[in-house]
């Protein structure tokens, strides 16, 4: 039984509720078309959170039979928000079959991205384990979409198995893609707040051997955790600020002239951080 998480109002909940009761009583009704005409005006929608809600909720109808066999002919239809919803059904419907969610994901992540991305965060905490096979190979994909979606929601791991994401971000540290770079960016920097060791000691090793993309990548990802280091509000006695401050130092005297010189930069720009207001 799905449970409301309060994204919605209630208005738009009890008028969502309505329309799916209604969807019901056709199904109940034999009138299978009319329930899916239904069904597509009530998912012709921008909203992301009412689609959620209604794929969710569509799992409990009491037609359960012809309700997926209604959802399997909507599956690939050519409104966003229907495709959307169903994606949710399945997603539910097989909540306790990992395997089966991935089979379907495989073949609708460039369809509806964001809900793929939203279902693989929950994913990387309900089965870490599978999400580490699977992603290893959407990180390999021909597609610069997928690599990209394989990324979401990786920090959640960035604590309990930092070497696990590196070696993963590093299938794609060249990669030129700008969406990519942000992306593996952005995981970057939660894994050094998390486990600053480990994660510098790769970042000076991925330093040996620059390219344009990678050093981009890299210092992107060192500038914006050089700021947070240097924050007013940065604890100065953790972790974090000394293995930040320690690495770029030593990068600076680094024998290989690629560190040293992103070491320089950054020693540089510690003296005249710009900060965010996340900062």
């Amino acid at each position: 039984m799905f449970k409301d998480n309060n994204r919605l109002d209630l208005r738009v909940i009890k008028e969502t509720d309505e329309m799916i009761s209604k969807i019901y009583q056709n199904i109940k009704n034999e009138k299978i078309e009319l329930a899916k005409t239904n069904i597509i005006k009530l998912l012709s929608t921008p909203d992301f959170f009412i689609r959620e809600y209604v794929g969710r909720k569509f799992v409990d109808c009491p037609d359960d039979d012809k309700m997926q066999e209604i959802i399997n002919e909507l599956v690939d239809h050519k409104v966003y928000g229907v495709r959307a919803a169903t994606i949710f059904y399945y997603y539910i419907k097989y909540d306790n079959n990992p395997e089966k969610i991935f089979d379907l994901l495989d073949k609708s992540w460039n369809d509806t991205p964001w809900e793929t991305e939203f279902i693989l965060h929950e994913m990387w905490q309900k089965h870490p384990d599978i999400m580490k096979e699977k992603m290893k190979i959407w990180a390999e994909s021909d597609f610069i979409k997928q690599k990209t979606i394989a990324y979401h929601g990786i920090e959640t791991i960035a604590n309990s198995d930092p070497i696990y994401v590196l070696k993963l971000v590093e299938k794609n540290l060249d990669e030129q893609n700008i969406d990519l770079q942000k992306k593996i960016s952005n995981i970057l920097s939660h894994v050094v707040k998390a486990r600053a060791a480990e994660a510098y000691a790769y970042f000076r090793e991925w330093l040996t051997k620059p390219s344009e993309s990678r050093n981009k990548t890299l210092f992107l990802a060192m500038k914006k955790l050089v700021s947070i280091a240097c924050s007013p509000k940065s604890n100065k006695t953790d972790d974090f600020y000394i293995l930040t401050m320690q690495a770029i130092q030593d990068w600076k005297v680094d024998p290989v002239k690629s560190v040293s010189s992103t070491g320089e930069k950054l020693v540089s720009f510690a003296k005249n951080p710009i900060f965010t207001d996340s900062e």
